[in-house]
């Protein structure tokens, strides 16, 4: 409707920079009159405007002030003195007269753009239908050709020749000039009761939809200099740091059950210095457990791939909890299947997984989990144990048989270390099986290594025999400096023996007592950890912890200063993007400060201009950081599968996914600073550039 009535409805789309001087000035009027204001103030509103115009736009001032106070400044007194109703005179900033204008009923004021031929005096006439008319006696001089209905003019004395046609802004009037009477500028009306006196209730309405606010910001961006193009580079580098930030973060705050786990997570552990043989045997009839064992559980055993001949001497140390295979359920076997012999053991895929870090398996044949299956696993001094099954039981663990299980503890090496990388980071590839003997050792394991020459076995506690090369030294029931729980051995028998065996040679229960005295921590399994916790903590004031959450505990403090690195370089990095960021995005606002003041100007509310720079945010971040992102993302993502470097990343969808909303959501918060910091001023303010 306004646009209609400043006569400029029909270049509602023509670009700004397309509209003439006198084109504007309607535009401006629209602008400040849109409001429906009750008081509208016009400074020079002709100024540098034709008298068509000028006469133009006064005529729509008069109207407007048919029901809006006008305050009109202007030098040209016959205009004032036209269209005015009251008139103040200003000279040197003071008023010099003020008084109520009485109406003129003409207006003499010539416009430019009309010729009115019956004013000039001298008119000749070459022929009927040509004719020329001038203010002074004619002495034209120029050259008319007529040709295929085209008509060629020339003026021979180089004065200039001006066209007048249906398109031109002059025209010819065949009458005197007349001066402007009060009844042509009736005919201007501006009348807001047809669309303000609507019964609707007036609503405010964007000038911005999704479509616009994406499609502008795309726009916007496209018709970029190439100065504040490359410097979308900027952009492009801090969805790089993002990514390389939130990899980092992720990375050291992720907390996998394979780099912290050690024990078998059902284990309680009695973290104890030394033990006696009496509280030991009281706390597994009393504890409410299932079993207990010496030692912490942590062993290594040697698996035998026999893959290759180059490798057969060889073997492949492994790293696991030794437990029952009464834990592992059927659901949790995923390869072979359950023992059936004691000489048949489980393996925890966690367990695999920990060696396969190293490249030594793989090139003894090993690369898969289930290329473990069928092998054999060496204890000195113990038959060969044989890989039936691999489970998934969320424990790094080797399941056997329960009778097997103190007999494997005391003959294989014990880790007392329970760190989390302290013996893969430590292992140094193939290992020779070297058969060391013990000097104390289980009778029934070596029957068919010895015969038995004089006396009889060991069958009682704390009797050994020895190699009958020893008789002298050592005659019958007489004891040797060998001691168990203190306890020195009585000697009840000799054998020989073909590999010149040196072993004391005790009974199982000796073995289970010297394992208990040398071991500094016990292994408990309970169905029931809460009851047994608190029985060994009330009852027998142990230091009995889960040992889940007590290597969790554990993993957590080594890495806090890592942490805390991690997460301060990580911040460092995102702040240099969030200032980076800021820059660019202020950069970009302060070229439109105009555009924004003009649109506060005329109502549009503070929430339409962020829409509208959230539009060129986001096809900044679309077109510059994103792909730095996704870049990023798959070089993080190639590192992450180099074993030496795996892992110090980590890469996947999520983290990708966080990158992105991280990049748009920092780019918004930041980027709408200098937005927030200029459009809380006021719209004058805006547009005169103060304090920004």
């Amino acid at each position: 409707y306004v646009l209609d009535k400043v006569g400029m409805l029909r270049y509602k789309k023509r670009p700004c920079n397309m509209l003439s001087g006198g084109e504007r000035q309607r535009v401006g009027i629209a602008r400040a009159i849109v409001k429906n204001p009750n008081i509208i103030i016009a400074d020079e509103p002709t100024g540098n405007l034709d008298s068509k115009n000028s006469i133009e736009i006064m005529n729509i001032i008069k109207a407007i002030s048919k029901d809006k106070l006008v305050i009109l400044v202007t030098h040209e007194n016959s205009l004032a003195k036209f269209y005015a109703d009251r008139i103040i005179e200003i000279e040197d900033g003071k008023i010099k007269n003020d008084y109520q204008n009485e109406e003129q009923s003409e207006l003499d004021y010539e416009r430019s753009d009309t010729l009115y031929l019956k004013d000039y005096i001298y008119m000749d006439k070459f022929r009927d239908d040509i004719r020329v008319y001038s203010n002074s006696p004619n002495n034209l001089k120029v050259s008319i050709v007529v040709e295929d209905n085209n008509i060629y003019i020339k003026s021979l004395d180089h004065k200039k020749i001006e066209i007048i046609d249906d398109n031109s802004a002059i025209e010819m009037v065949n009458d005197y000039h007349q001066n402007i009477s009060k009844e042509d500028i009736d005919k201007y009306e501006f009348d807001y009761s047809n669309i303000i006196n609507n019964p609707k209730k007036l609503r405010y309405s964007s000038i911005f939809n999704p479509i616009t606010l994406i499609t502008n910001g795309f726009k916007k961006v496209m018709n970029y200099s190439i100065l504040k193009k490359i410097l979308l580079i900027g952009f492009f580098i801090s969805g790089i740091f993002i990514v390389s930030a939130t990899s980092s973060i992720i990375n050291t705050l992720t907390i996998k059950e394979k780099d912290f786990l050690n024990n078998n997570r059902n284990y309680l552990v009695i973290e104890t210095k030394k033990i006696k043989i009496n509280d030991y045997n009281t706390l597994e009839q009393n504890l409410g457990a299932e079993y207990i064992i010496p030692t912490d559980s942590i062993i290594k055993l040697e698996i035998k791939p026999e893959n290759y001949y180059q490798t057969s001497k060889y073997s492949v140390p492994v790293k696991g909890s030794l437990a029952s295979q009464e834990m592992v359920t059927g659901d949790q076997l995923i390869y072979g299947n359950l023992p059936v012999t004691e000489q048949e053991i489980l393996v925890d895929t966690l367990v695999i997984e920990k060696a396969a870090k190293e490249d030594i398996p793989k090139m003894m044949g090993l690369t898969k989990v289930e290329d473990y299956l069928g092998k054999i696993v060496k204890v000195k001094n113990l038959n060969d144990f044989k890989i039936v099954g691999i489970v998934d039981s969320g424990s790094p663990s080797f399941y056997t048989s329960r009778n097997q299980m103190l007999n494997i503890l005391y003959h294989v090496e014990k880790i007392e270390d329970e760190s989390a990388e302290s013996y893969l980071n430590n292992f140094d590839g193939m290992m020779e099986v070297v058969e060391n003997e013990e000097e104390i050792d289980d009778y029934n394991l070596y029957l068919n290594r010895i015969t038995l020459k004089e006396g009889r076995l060991p069958i009682n506690d704390y009797e050994t025999i020895i190699n009958i090369n020893n008789k002298e030294e050592y005659p019958l029931n007489k004891e040797v400096k060998k001691t168990i729980n203190e306890q020195k051995l009585k000697v009840v028998g000799y054998y020989t023996s073909k590999d010149e065996l040196e072993t004391y040679l005790v009974n199982p229960n000796m073995i289970r007592t010297k394992l208990i005295q040398k071991s500094s921590n016990i292994a408990v399994y309970s169905l029931n950890k809460e009851k047994t916790l608190q029985i060994g903590r009330e009852q027998y004031g142990l230091n009995i912890k889960d040992s889940y959450i007590s290597s969790l505990e554990k993993y957590k403090k080594s890495r806090q200063s890592m942490v805390q690195t991690s997460i301060i370089s990580s911040g460092i990095i995102l702040g240099i993007s969030l200032i980076e960021i800021l820059l660019m995005m202020r950069s970009s606002f302060l070229s439109r400060i105009k555009e924004v003041g003009i649109y506060r100007a005329i109502g549009v509310k503070k929430k339409d201009i962020y829409i509208m720079f959230i539009g060129e945010i986001i096809a900044i971040t679309t077109i510059a950081a994103i792909p730095g992102v996704l870049i990023s993302s798959y070089i993080i993502r190639l590192l992450a599968k180099v074993p030496t470097l795996k892992d110090l990343f980590t890469m996947n969808y999520g983290i990708v996914l966080m990158s992105i909303i991280l990049i748009y959501g920092f780019n918004l918060i930041v980027g709408l600073i200098p937005v927030f910091n200029t459009i809380r001023k006021r719209p004058a303010e805006i547009l005169a550039r103060t304090d920004i």
